[in-house]
């Protein structure tokens, strides 16, 4: 047998046929071992995975689908429509890649869905509060003077 080596806190030896036993801390002998020990690492410490959404790792094709924060359109509303509810649409989408990079994609998809929702309530809000001063502009315009014989 050769020198017995430690990978991943658990201790390795091949046979000389070239099979492998382990031993770890819940064993009281040498088990075989189908598989051979993990590859050595160079010395640095294992990388930790990173939190969804952080940018970290790249998306693998077909993973999870990226979230949508609707942060742009949550400040156009605001802006160009109806402050009140779009400053609530700001708070949701706000939220969307706070709640991803804890890792809470549920949370994340709520506060996007509302975000959603907010800015569509706003864009409703705006074209009525719209409609309303038109109308009311002109329903109070009134002609006061119209002189019909002049020069």
């Amino acid at each position: 047998m050769a020198d017995p080596i430690l990978r991943g806190g658990v201790w390795w030896t091949q046979r000389e046929d070239g099979s492998w036993l382990r031993w770890d801390e819940s064993s009281t002998s040498w088990q075989p071992s189908a598989d051979p020990p993990p590859p050595e690492q160079v010395g640095l410490p294992p990388v930790p995975p990173m939190p969804a959404g952080t940018g970290g790792y790249p998306t693998p094709a077909g993973g999870p689908a990226v979230i949508p924060n609707y942060l742009v359109w949550a400040i156009l509303v605001t802006i160009f429509c109806f402050l009140p509810t779009g400053i609530v649409a700001i708070v949701f989408s706000s939220q969307v890649d706070t709640k991803l990079a804890a890792g809470d994609r549920a949370g994340a998809l709520d506060s996007s869905n509302k975000a959603r929702m907010w800015v569509i309530i706003s864009v409703v809000a705006g074209i009525a509060l719209g409609i309303i001063v038109v109308v009311s502009l002109i329903a109070t315009t009134t002609v006061t003077h119209v002189d019909v014989n002049f020069p």
